[in-house]
């Protein structure tokens, strides 16, 4: 029976998705200090205490600084390497983009990219069409990816061995042939090609990586309308992701929710975590066509919602504009945050509303 919350993804609204994206910088924040803590934390019946004080003093001094090193690959995965992509592309201006934030404090952030660009050229010197990823820029997107979740000293390695000249051809090729099946009207939008593509000579990128460079790609069909993004654009396949849309796996509420549970009733087990542990992602081809359809199905369903009023996301998230559509982006980030409910301030901001609503 599908979940009767109102976060499950067949209930999840406009409004709600915007309230969601709003609690994502606290989320990401808290879930990473909580893993290094976690981390740092002595386990029971270890030996000699003194030794353990001062790890523990070394930890407290340094964690912070780890935090904030971890949010600024969030902001190469979210907008750096995105807005680097795009200029490579051609689509757009840095100049354009500023005058549309001119006055929000983003002026910055958006020109910082250009100063890092660098062109890919082909064997006779001319510069080579079309996106590209650098080699600093996998290795980097791959150190946030594992970051995220267990951490594979030996998949870093792989992704480090790979040619800075493989990387940019094969990466071009892959967004190219992404951008041909974005465009295949009435056809196969899948990205089978580019996934192929990078699967094959990179080493240390699956399906899942994959995914995640081509996320990060420019997928408006022109010009820099918001409301021309791609429906079929591909996400990222996230634990996250995959859990909520793909396997119903959590709770979607705390236990003292009459929502609470899969089926809108009932606690969470205790000792478990807001993932139930049934079943394991394969990350396989088959596993991300699924992803990739339930996503498409959800954006196209919330982004037709262009007037909805009312409700705790109103003023409080990004997505003020009835232009404005909701992206892959957005979606992997509000799957983080219902994955991460705990850490997330959702039930604390749910009181505030209800309190202010009385």
């Amino acid at each position: 029976m599908a979940s009767k919350s109102p976060l499950a993804p067949a209930k999840i609204s406009r409004a709600t998705i915007s309230f969601l994206l709003s609690l994502y910088p606290h989320t990401i924040r808290e879930f990473y200090r909580a893993k290094l803590i976690a981390k740092s934390t002595p386990k029971a019946g270890a030996k000699n205490s003194s030794k353990r004080s001062t790890t523990k003093r070394k930890t407290e001094e340094t964690i912070e600084m780890e935090v904030e090193a971890f949010l600024e690959l969030g902001k190469l995965r979210y907008e750096i390497i995105p807005a680097a992509l795009k200029n490579r592309a051609g689509i757009g201006s840095a100049t354009d983009t500023s005058k549309k934030n001119e006055g929000k404090g983003e002026e910055e952030d958006v020109k910082r990219p250009r100063k890092k660009i660098k062109v890919s050229k082909d064997d006779d010197g001319s510069p080579a069409p079309g996106p590209f990823l650098e080699k600093d820029e996998i290795v980097n997107l791959m150190d946030w990816k594992l970051k995220h979740g267990s951490h594979r000293p030996a998949l870093m390695g792989m992704i480090r061995s790979n040619p800075e000249s493989l990387v940019r051809s094969t990466t071009r090729m892959a967004f190219s042939q992404l951008r041909s099946v974005l465009s295949n009207t009435g056809g196969e939008n899948f990205p089978a090609a580019p996934l192929e593509t990078l699967t094959g000579p990179l080493r240390g990128v699956g399906p899942a990586t994959a995914s995640l460079f081509l996320s990060s790609a420019p997928c408006q069909t022109s010009s820099d309308d918001p409301s021309s993004m791609d429906i079929n654009a591909p996400p990222f396949f996230s634990d996250e992701l995959f859990n909520w849309l793909c396997l119903d796996k959590y709770a979607h509420d705390f236990p003292n929710s009459s929502n609470s549970g899969r089926d809108g009733g009932g606690p969470r087990p205790k000792g478990k975590s807001p993932a139930m542990t049934e079943a394991k992602i394969k990350y396989n081809m088959k596993e991300y066509r699924e992803l990739w359809e339930a996503v498409r199905k959800l954006r196209e369903r919330v982004n037709q919602i262009h007037n909805e009023k009312g409700g705790v996301g109103d003023g409080r998230g990004k997505l003020g504009s009835k232009n404005e559509n909701i992206s892959v982006l957005d979606i992997e980030r509000v799957a983080f945050v219902i994955g991460h409910l705990d850490v997330s301030g959702y039930e604390e901001a749910m009181k505030e509303a209800s309190i202010m609503a009385t």
